[in-house]
């Protein structure tokens, strides 16, 4: 098997010498890798695009918001692998992706293709959710010196540097053609948020549909009840969070909104989010 593997250095503060373990696991397999360290944010999907044979699989080595800037650049028809050594790994939990070097390389080499469809926000690849409101604000916000320093601490304090701008802002948000209002919304295909916080329990992704949860109600103290909901699972079941299926989604609010994407700014709204019709097949444990 010929394999890519897109490396991002700054990823979970840097894991030079799992990622060697990793790459002899794939050739003591069989495997030919090409070996790419990014430079810069959507490095690998200029890398990959540039290329004329990508091989059979390409490996994201680093977090979400690396697999996000693999899967812009993957030409149809390459399989999708990960190697989770981010400070998040979302994908890889929802997968349930190893993170020892010789198990993940085992997969790669091994494992079972998944299709999973990925959706589109403003033309742009995300796998597992866009975030909007305080979700949005928290990313954009984050510093990232302090990220490669201490990982998810650093989101944990933007969090609380961001908590008294919830329910300032309010967002119109389109769902499937029905038009609503919320002050904070996290459009999901996946289960989990953060790591292996259970957001969803209605999300999946074997369909190709988003979950799209709204945060109805402004006030910090609605907002602090959400948050002490996440780690327990039970976030959807807190009155005043909707909790919606959808294909189709758009956002807009007055302003200069940000939008995340798998970890990373995106931009800013208005936002058009759509799944894709055709999947991205990925490397997964069997069952």
């Amino acid at each position: 098997m010929n394999i890519t593997v897109i490396y991002n250095p700054t990823a979970g503060g840097g894991r030079v010498r799992r990622l060697r373990h990793f790459v002899r696991a794939l050739e003591a397999g069989g495997a030919r890798v090409r070996l790419y360290y990014t430079k810069a944010p959507g490095d690998a999907t200029r890398y990959l695009r540039a290329l004329e044979e990508q091989g059979e699989c390409v490996v994201a080595a680093g977090g979400d918001g690396t697999t996000n800037d693999v899967i812009n650049g993957l030409n149809p028809g390459v399989m999708l692998g990960l190697f989770p050594i981010g400070t998040a790994n979302v994908l890889a939990r929802e997968v349930n992706m190893p993170k020892r070097p010789d198990a993940a390389a085992r997969v790669i080499l091994e494992g079972r293709t998944l299709p999973v469809t990925p959706a589109r926000l403003n033309g742009r690849r995300f796998m597992v959710m866009c975030g909007i409101g305080y979700d949005a604000w928290v990313v954009d916000q984050v510093d990232l010196i302090l990220k490669r320093r201490v990982g998810k601490l650093a989101y944990v304090i933007s969090m609380i540097r961001q908590l008294f701008r919830y329910g300032q802002v309010r967002y119109r948000i389109t769902v499937d053609g029905r038009p609503l209002d919320c002050f904070s919304a996290v459009i999901t295909h996946g289960r989990y948020y953060g790591g292996s916080f259970l957001l969803s329990r209605k999300a999946s992704l074997s369909r190709p549909s988003l979950q799209v949860l709204m945060f109805q109600r402004p006030g910090i103290t609605f907002l602090l009840r959400c948050l002490a909901a996440l780690p327990l699972g039970r976030m959807e079941r807190v009155p005043g969070v909707a909790s919606l299926s959808a294909e189709r989604v758009t956002v807009s609010a007055p302003g200069l909104e940000p939008v995340q994407t798998d970890g990373d700014p995106t931009g800013f709204l208005p936002a058009d989010i759509a799944m894709e019709e055709q999947p991205v097949l990925m490397r997964v444990p069997w069952a």
